[in-house]
């Protein structure tokens, strides 16, 4: 029997609390660049939202997510701000978010907190507006129980090499991507008024 843990799930608004995210990601994932979790000066580029799951009882970090503005939007806001355009993605700067990062801690795995993570973050997201959620698991993650957890939480998940649809009227994926293990994404109705 898996013991059920009582968790807090805030958001990382600071400096510090990114840099925690970050060494979370590090220490979970081998090929994590240096400045994967953006710093609170880039977040009007990235409007990422970057999530934080702590144990109760003992305090310590457990689990985190990190979704923000796909690379193509944030570039065309960059190039937008230089006096240039690169298409329709900048008009729906908030329209969109892609799932970047979300890890859980191996002790901790099994007890249903990425499926608290995934609650806290959708929420939050449809506030934004955001319309649609997207990512994708690359091979060296385990691919079979990632398909059934994104499925089981609503995401559509796509067979192995099918690439992301056109979601709101734009492709999502840059050119020259490496092949990921599988793409998914979610349509977010908006909140009621």
């Amino acid at each position: 029997m898996v013991a059920i843990v009582d968790t807090m799930i805030t958001t990382a608004d600071t400096d510090s609390e990114r840099r925690e995210m970050q060494a979370l990601f590090d220490e979970n994932f081998s090929d994590i660049a240096a400045d994967a979790v953006p710093m609170v000066a880039s977040d009007d580029l990235y409007a990422p939202l970057v999530v934080r799951c702590i144990d109760d009882a003992t305090g310590v970090l457990i689990g985190g997510a990190l979704t923000c503005r796909a690379q193509l939007a944030a570039a065309a806001i960059h190039a937008e701000r230089s006096g240039l355009s690169l298409g329709g993605y900048s008009r729906l700067r908030d329209k969109h978010s892609e799932l970047d990062l979300m890890c859980v801690a191996l002790g901790y795995r099994g007890r249903g907190i990425g499926g608290q993570m995934i609650e806290f973050m959708e929420g939050r997201l449809r506030e934004r507006g955001v319309r649609v959620w997207f990512g994708n698991a690359t091979e060296d993650l385990d691919v079979d129980r990632l398909r059934a957890f994104y499925t089981r939480h609503g995401f559509v998940v796509l067979d192995e090499g099918q690439p992301l649809p056109p979601l709101l009227g734009q492709t999502w994926t840059p050119p020259n991507t490496a092949p990921t293990a599988m793409y998914f994404y979610k349509v977010l109705q908006p909140v009621a008024s």
